[in-house]
This record gives C-alpha cells, structure tokens and sequence, in this order.
C-alpha cells in the first residue's frame, strides 16, 4: 500500500505500529492506526488508557503518524470507555506538545541570547 502513490495508509489493529512506521517512513507517507477496540471498547478486556499511551509512545516515533481507531465501530461499546480514551488521548498529546513547544522555545532562546 505504501508503495501505491498514497499520501498516507490506515491501519487496523492488528498490525504491529512499529513495523508499519518504518514502511511508512520509508515511502514517505504518513499512516493513522491501531487503537485496539476489540480488546478495549468491545470485549472490555484491555484498558483504554494504556493502549492509547501505547499508540501514542510507538505512532509518534515515526513522522506523519496520526491516532486512529484500528477499525470501525460496529457493535454497541460502553461510551464511558470511548471516553477514557478521547481523554487520555487529549490530554496526553496536549502534555506531548507543551514540553515540545518549550524545548524548541527554550532551544531557540539559547541560540539567539
């Protein structure tokens, strides 16, 4: 897929980030993916916030990564869970780029002072 003209390629959630990162990287496109909602939102068998710390620490290795579901939601789902995740989500790459802004501030600083 990568290799197809795309500008990006979704995921689902059994691919490996890791793995699709370094294709991505290569063929210079970006790609969106894999939340887990089988196992987080459907069978309620994983926890919400560690699978999204877990999209976020292996996606953002890689430039062009965006979170995404890992598919589609097509059966009913606890919305408290959801939530959890949009939360965590939210508040974890607000965190992420409020230490980014002030190190490329505080790097700018040092270099112009």
């Amino acid at each position: 897929m990568a290799s197809s003209g795309a500008h990006s390629i979704a995921i689902d959630e059994c691919m490996a980030l890791g793995y699709v990162g370094e294709i991505a990287q290569d063929y210079h496109v970006g790609f969106i993916g894999n939340f887990h909602i089988t196992t987080a939102l459907f069978e309620e068998t994983e926890e919400v916030t560690a699978d999204v710390q877990r999209c976020i620490d292996e996606g953002t290795r890689f430039l062009g990564y965006v979170f995404g579901l890992g598919g589609p939601l097509t059966q009913h789902i606890n919305p408290s869970r959801l939530e959890t995740a949009v939360t965590t989500l939210f508040h974890q790459t607000r965190s992420t780029q409020s230490t980014n802004t002030f190190t490329e501030n505080h790097s700018s600083d040092e270099t112009t002072g």
